[in-house]
């Protein structure tokens, strides 16, 4: 429920300004949202302590991290100093504003695990993903606050970037939110 709740907050964050997918509506349409934002990090695999699963990592800028590898991790036997871990996170939003008359869909989560076969380099890939509707209870035009709520009956003020799009929204409107996060790691051996 963690991912929905973020979702509701950026999504509120958004919707209320529901900026770059707004700029080519006819003036009266309600707005929309969408983004998405990837993030990769590298390390170098600097020592790996099989029998206590310490692992130390270097990363670019000569920074070092140690941790204990979860037990989880069925490949850490296959992980040799000199190999290169890349974490990939990519976060993607998505809000729009449900027609006047629209049904209102069925609030939802979800989550995928997948990870290397036994044997083989440590690689794994992991999402979330939320699909949620709030519904806009206040907005303060002059300061462009939209209060959204969600099912639960919790609210969210956010402020708006952007006035049109604000003034574009009523009390009751409902708005679709969907959210994903990913990660997938892998573990390569530089070739040489």
């Amino acid at each position: 429920m963690r991912l929905a709740s973020i979702a509701l907050l950026l999504a509120a964050f958004g919707a209320a300004s529901l900026a770059r997918a707004d700029e080519k509506k006819p003036a009266g349409e309600k707005p929309s949202f969408s983004a998405t934002r990837t993030e990769t990090v590298t390390s170098t695999v600097k020592s790996v302590d099989q029998k206590t699963r310490m692992v130390t990592l270097r990363n670019e800028q000569g920074e070092e991290m140690t941790f204990k590898a979860d037990e989880r991790i069925k490949n850490l036997k296959q992980v040799k100093p000199g190999d290169v871990i890349t974490a990939t996170v990519t976060e993607s939003l998505s809000a729009r504003v449900l027609k006047p008359g629209e049904s209102v869909p069925v609030a939802s989560e979800g989550s995928t695990l997948a990870s290397a076969p036994l044997g083989a380099k440590p690689a794994a890939y992991a999402a979330k993903e939320a699909y949620i509707v709030a519904t806009v209870v206040a907005i303060d035009k002059e300061n462009m606050i939209v209060t959204l709520k969600n099912a639960k009956g919790e609210t969210f003020p956010v402020k708006g970037r952007e006035k049109k799009n604000v003034d574009k929204l009523a009390v009751g409107d409902n708005v679709e939110i969907h959210a994903t996060q990913s990660m997938a790691v892998e573990v390569t051996t530089p070739k040489k």
